[in-house]
This record gives structure tokens, C-alpha cells and sequence, in this order.
């Protein structure tokens, strides 16, 4: 209920796969008597969510985008998601859960003959927006002089920014039907926004303790064909 709340607020393995996507990218065939080309918005599901369920602590979530090729090879792009983990240690229990939304713009740099042909490489930006609550339960601060001493539960609501360069490439693998990759260098905008305890999980980004990092999606794409020109 809470990650709903959240996302109304913000309106919120691809190495094995990368010799088809060339593959298809660069040979792949497309009847020569459709010459013009399909024009609608193309929906997507990050499936590298999916890794995440075996990592430690396991997180959870899911990613899904929308991009219109509004022009040619120029791409608006939205993004939107949550995540959620949860952390039990010695000294105290964390979990932290919220949504995120991403904006940002792609360009086509594959220069295709062929009109009909929608393989792509892309050079793009994102601006990343996460609105996620933090938590600490069960803390346990160890003296030995004065004793153990075990404070209140402390929870936070924080806004995380950050922006996104992103490059990465799409196959059609079938009619309206994309894979695709892409890897991502994140630059956090606010790493100071909880002065009391750097987040260990901003949804959409990853660690709050780390100012820059690498990301990466593989997503599949269905593509609403809506008009030809």
C-alpha cells in the first residue's frame, strides 16, 4: 500500500545475449516491399529484476518503461518501479522499500537503409527521481562500561536524485517484438539526505553509500504499432 502511495506521488547475463542482438542488429532481413516505417509506443519489463531475488539480502521489485519514437531515432523515455530489502544483523534490523520513476531521451546512432528496420543503438540520459522509507528496528549499541544499551526504532521518508548515462541496444526479434540491453553509469545528486544513516538500499539507484555506480537492464518490449509513414 505504501510503494502505491509512492508511486501515485512520482507519477510513480545480456553478455550471452549480446552476439544475437549484433547479429540481428546488422543482418537481420526485413521484406523489401514495406518501405515505410511503424510509428506507436513501445512498452517494456525489465527481466534483471529478476536477478536481484537471488542476491544477499534478497530485494524485490520490478521495472517498467514506455518510449515513443517521436522522431527519427529520438526516443523519449519513461521509466518507473519499486524495490524493497530487508537486512537482519547483529546490531539492529534494516529494511527500506519505496518507487522511483526515471525521464530521459535515447538517440539511434545505427544508421539502418531499410526504414522498416528497428534495431538500434542507443546513447542516452535519464533523470532519476526515488521517494522510499528507511528503517531501523532492534538496535543494539555494545559497551562494556556502561552496559548495552538499546535505543528506539529510527525510520526516515527520503527523496533520492540522480541522473543516468545510459547506452545500450535493442533488437526486433519479432514483428513489434523487442530484447534489449543497456548499461547505465548512476551520479547520486544528494548523498547526504539522511544525515543519521546512509541509505544501504535508494530504489532505482542502489546503495546510498556509493556517489557513483554501474547498472545495468535486459528487458523485453512489445511495440503498439499505431501508424506508418
Amino acid at each position: 500500500m505504501q510503494n502505491m502511495k509512492i508511486m501515485r506521488y512520482i507519477s510513480g547475463y545480456f553478455s550471452k545475449a549480446l552476439p544475437l542482438l549484433l547479429a540481428l542488429a546488422f543482418f537481420g532481413r526485413v521484406s523489401a516491399q514495406d518501405t515505410l516505417r511503424t510509428y506507436g509506443p513501445r512498452f517494456g519489463i525489465d527481466l534483471s529484476r529478476f536477478i536481484y531475488l537471488l542476491s544477499d539480502p534478497v530485494q524485490t521489485g520490478a521495472e517498467a518503461s514506455v518510449d515513443f519514437e517521436i522522431y527519427r531515432n529520438v526516443y523519449p523515455v519513461y521509466e518507473m518501479g519499486f524495490n524493497s530489502m530487508s537486512d537482519k544483523g547483529d546490531l539492529f534490523d534494516y529494511a527500506s522499500s519505496g518507487a522511483y520513476a526515471r525521464a530521459g531521451i535515447d538517440y539511434n546512432v545505427l544508421s539502418l537503409k531499410d526504414r522498416s528496420a528497428h534495431h538500434a543503438i542507443t546513447l542516452g540520459f535519464r533523470y532519476g527521481i526515488s521517494r522510499f522509507n528507511q528503517e531501523l528496528e532492534n538496535i543494539l549499541i555494545e559497551d562494556d562500561y556502561w552496559g548495552d544499551y538499546v535505543p528506539e526504532a529510527y525510520e526516515s521518508s527520503l527523496t533520492g536524485h540522480w541522473i543516468e548515462l545510459v547506452g545500450g541496444m535493442t533488437a526486433e526479434v519479432f514483428s513489434n517484438f523487442f530484447l534489449g540491453w543497456s548499461v547505465r553509469y548512476k551520479i547520486l545528486l544528494n548523498p547526504e539526505m539522511d544525515p543519521l544513516m546512509v541509505p544501504e538500499m535508494i530504489p532505482g539507484y542502489g546503495s546510498g553509500g556509493e556517489d557513483r555506480m554501474f547498472g545495468f537492464t535486459y528487458s523485453l518490449y512489445y511495440k503498439i504499432p499505431l501508424f506508418k509513414k
